[in-house]
């Protein structure tokens, strides 16, 4: 679960005694310098971005020191920092400087979370592609990393800080990484995931070489043979529901298999004219009761 965090800059005043004109203005002022911060700080220190950390502004610093500024604060007035030490107003502008850096990298490290997730999606415990995945989904995960890389890389050249290492869901117990981390594993992954990709075509591309050479030996070819190599790896049944092999893929008329789903037995037929297919058609069976070939 993500760490629960408070947006200091709306903590109440009633606690100081409701003050009122410049005295709770400099109060507002300073409390909302110490909320960016406390960001400035959860960022840094802990490497945590979100739960509304940075859901504010960074124009929203600048005006808070010159809301202080008009209530009276001056260079040596305090505020408390995100570490819980006293420090001089002066150096409030340091701490919107450092928050404008780290707001911008929240954009970022929001911008590349999906595709992060994606890629350990379909990573393994080894940290090697998922090879249950197929060719087309590794095809559409790589080009998830390449967006990966081109947001890093826009980032990089408007200066967002690439050495802050970040929780990238938020989570206290996951592993931190920098964006420099993170474009290496986005970009380590198009090559990863486009050698997996292909190890599957390679992989499916062979399954159908050896049903080809199965079925043709018995002189199978058109629809059939197309049929045969794309559901062979079932059970097909003919006539009387026996299970086809060998030869009888050649002869039998009709072809048919059993499905289900929640409510009933389905039965798909089809039929052939010789090699060539001439229906394609289905029959439900109540799940309480018998399914036929028929």
């Amino acid at each position: 679960m993500a760490r629960q965090r408070i947006r200091w800059w709306f903590v109440s005043l009633l606690a100081i005694g409701a003050p009122t004109g410049a005295f709770a203005d400099a109060a507002a002022a300073r409390t909302a310098v110490e909320g960016f911060a406390h960001s400035v700080s959860e960022a840094t220190m802990n490497g945590y971005f979100g739960s509304g950390l940075f859901f504010e502004p960074p124009a929203a610093c600048t005006t808070a020191i010159a809301d202080g500024k008009t209530a009276g604060l001056t260079a040596t007035d305090t505020f408390v920092d995100g570490e819980g030490k006293t420090v001089l107003w002066k150096r409030a502008p340091e701490v919107c400087g450092a928050y404008e850096k780290l707001h911008a990298l929240r954009q970022v490290i929001t911008a590349i979370q999906p595709q992060l997730q994606a890629i350990a999606a379909f990573t393994g415990a080894d940290g090697k592609p998922d090879t249950s995945a197929t060719g087309d989904a590794f095809r559409f995960n790589v080009e998830k990393a390449r967006q990966c890389v081109k947001t890093i890389d826009e980032a990089l050249t408007k200066s967002v800080p690439s050495d802050i290492k970040f929780a990238p869901n938020d989570n206290g117990g996951e592993a931190r990484f920098t964006l420099a981390d993170a474009r290496t594993r986005c970009n380590n992954w198009i090559e990863l995931g486009g050698n997996a990709a292909k190890a599957d075509d390679d992989r499916v591309a062979a399954e159908i070489a050896a049903l080809k050479a199965k079925y043709a030996k018995f002189g199978i070819t058109g629809d059939r043979l197309t049929y045969l190599v794309k559901n062979g790896h079932h059970p097909i049944m003919g006539k009387g529901c026996i299970e086809l092999a060998g030869k009888t893929f050649k002869s039998s008329p009709v072809f048919y298999e059993l499905g289900q789903d929640d409510l009933a037995w389905i039965v798909y037929k089809t039929a052939f004219n010789g090699d060539k297919q001439v229906s394609y058609t289905s029959r439900r069976y109540r799940k309480d009761g018998n399914w036929s070939c028929k």
